[in-house]
């Protein structure tokens, strides 16, 4: 199946089933941004190791985490219940050309993005567009009633 890179507009969709490499949910119900579950991973900076939350609504750059982060700093991202890496070394930043890191989706997708602190280059890579889209997209179809 050929693989589609999808540009979409910030924060119209939503990641909803995150997970790393080895198949452990990142979604985390008790951390919440923009309203909605955030996806947690574990950063490492530097020797240091904590918590990271982002933002689920793609697009959207917001997360939080106790590690010190400054712009220009690379973070290693890894699954905070088996600790595989999220770092896919296949992709690389097309503005950095640093690996980026990936979360992967149902049907086979991905969103990838670049784990330098500042750098907002990410994308949405799908293997099912219309199941993708219609999963990511199904709270703005929704009837409002």
């Amino acid at each position: 199946m050929e693989e589609i890179v999808v540009r979409v507009a910030p924060g119209k969709v939503r990641i909803k089933d995150g997970h790393c490499p080895k198949g452990c949910s990142l979604m985390d119900d008790a951390v919440k941004l923009s309203g909605v579950p955030s996806i947690k991973v574990e950063a490492s900076l530097e020797g240091r190791r904590a918590p990271l939350h982002l933002n689920a609504l793609y697009g959207v750059h917001e997360f939080r985490t106790s590690l010190p982060l400054r712009a220009g700093q690379v973070v290693e991202m890894f699954c905070p219940s088996c600790g595989a890496s999220l770092t896919d070394p296949e992709s690389l930043c097309g503005m950095c050309k640093i690996p980026m890191f990936a979360i992967q989706l149902g049907d086979g997708g991905q969103v990838e993005a670049c784990p330098k602190i500042g750098c907002h280059n990410h994308k949405l890579v799908v293997m099912d567009l219309d199941a993708q889209l219609g999963r990511l997209y199904d709270d703005e179809l929704k009837p409002i009633m």
